[in-house]
């Protein structure tokens, strides 16, 4: 098979988390400023509902801050930019004629940025719609994803619930816990997956631990490694984030293996940055 590349921003990401960062509070202020700048130039009513939009795309990024540490995501950035969606409205029905431009302009940029992400939301919505028939004897390789004082975070944990459920629905089933080591070098993604499937009941001897993956498509590639060592000729399942399978399947299509994509959800308080960093790492990532 061939040598897997990293598939995702992660290092640009974290490089660059200052200026993020910098860019969603300059969008932020950006929004706030120019509402009260239009305050007089419309109904307040209007104005008021304009401020609850503004307000709910600041909420929605500062809710990710405090729940991931401080720690920035390109996500962000299309919903600060969503933030200047009630001001350009507002703008565009002042009777300032160089205002009403801006706005308009404004809208039409921000109406393009929607129709693309709105259409990148329906392919990655298209891939697990409608959900794939997993069969009694399934592989199920579960990607992995952040470990916090050794524990999975709460978006792998949902993978891992989604996988459990279906071991215990057919305890045929097989579950590769896939991802390596943490960076501190205390454990591995995939030891930290395999206790806590455990501690939900799975047998261990069920569980096939990856411990050398560090993207997406190593991810695929080791874990399908070992199921040939192991003779396993069955279907083979990747579960997954909704939002991530879209890659992980054309991952693996890369690599010539199909596998069947099995949906988990997303935490409800991160989602939109989380659909928004997909559509980002698909567009300008490897």
């Amino acid at each position: 098979m061939p040598t897997p590349r990293s598939s995702t921003l992660f290092a640009t990401e974290r490089l660059l988390r200052p200026v993020t960062l910098c860019v969603v509070v300059g969008f932020g202020a950006l929004g706030v400023g120019s509402l009260f700048a239009l305050q007089r130039s419309v109904s307040l009513s209007l104005w008021l509902g304009a401020c609850a939009l503004c307000a709910a795309t600041l909420a929605s990024n500062i809710h990710y801050l405090c729940a991931h540490n401080g720690r920035t995501t390109f996500g962000m950035i299309p919903i600060a930019l969503f933030g200047l969606l009630p001001a350009a409205l507002l703008a565009g029905l002042s009777p300032v004629p160089a205002v009403r431009m801006t706005g308009d302009i404004a809208l039409l940029l921000l109406g393009a940025m929607t129709t693309m992400l709105a259409f990148w939301f329906w392919r990655l919505w298209r891939t697990y719609h409608p959900a794939c028939e997993v069969s009694e004897a399934a592989a199920l390789i579960v990607l992995g994803g952040a470990i916090k004082k050794g524990r999975p975070c709460h978006t792998l944990c949902l993978r891992l619930d989604v996988a459990a459920r279906l071991w215990h629905e057919s305890k045929l089933r097989t579950i590769v816990a896939s991802g390596g080591p943490t960076p501190d070098g205390s454990t591995t993604e995939a030891d930290a997956m395999a206790s806590y499937l455990v501690e939900s009941g799975v047998d261990p001897e069920r569980i096939v631990i990856e411990r050398r993956a560090s993207n997406t498509k190593e991810n695929i590639l080791f874990s399908c490694a070992l199921l040939d060592e192991r003779g396993f000729a069955g279907q083979r399942c990747v579960v997954s984030s909704d939002y991530h399978l879209y890659r992980a399947l054309r991952d693996a299509r890369r690599l010539g293996q199909e596998l069947c994509p099995v949906a988990a959800p997303t935490p409800t308080g991160s989602m939109p940055q989380q659909w928004c960093r997909e559509v980002l790492t698909l567009l300008f990532g490897k």
